[in-house]
């Protein structure tokens, strides 16, 4: 599997995955899946999934640039995909296109993302929050040592650690 992914790549699958199953996913519910994922990844494979780290925010682990591409949808089910800018500068003019990233043919990524929506697809946005929110987990040992700051990220190490135990008493992706 080729790791790190674009968050927004993997906020596409999930967004995708929502739309087969008829699945309401709002803003909150995708930033927890894209969260879950990156936590069983690190554990599983100890390289990071995507491109960019969670911050330790009030209502748990968000990723900032998820956050800013959906907070338009509030808590309603999101209706578009992600999108990223890129672009070359071209005679002193930046010429910007808009790509819808994904991830791709690779089949192992898709096989472990579908295993992450089997076990967590069917949870709400809260109850996602609330397993986010676990006393001593990534998050809780982030957001305290932050002093409620909520722009600093969430070390990798930490969500690890956090994905590792859950393993070791027997949770399962």
């Amino acid at each position: 599997m080729d790791a790190p992914y674009s968050t927004s790549a993997i906020a596409n699958w999930f967004l995708d995955r929502a739309e087969r199953d008829n699945c309401r996913l709002d803003p909150m519910k995708l930033q927890k899946l894209i969260y879950f994922a990156h936590g069983w990844y690190l554990a599983l494979s100890g390289k990071p999934l995507i491109d960019e780290h969670p911050q330790a925010w009030a209502y748990g682990p968000v990723i900032p640039s998820i956050y800013h591409k959906f907070k338009s949808f509030g808590r309603s089910a999101i209706t578009q995909r992600a999108w990223d800018l890129d672009g070359v500068l071209k005679d002193g003019v930046f010429e910007a296109k808009m790509q819808i990233p994904s991830i791709g043919p690779d089949r192992e990524m898709q096989e472990f993302l579908e295993q992450i929506w089997k076990v967590y697809g069917g949870y709400s946005a809260i109850q996602l929050s609330n397993l986010s929110h676990q006393p001593n987990g990534a998050w809780d040992k982030a957001y305290a040592a932050a002093g409620g700051n909520r722009s600093v990220d969430i070390p990798d190490d930490l969500i690890k650690a956090e994905f590792e135990s859950k393993r070791s008493r027997g949770a399962a992706v």
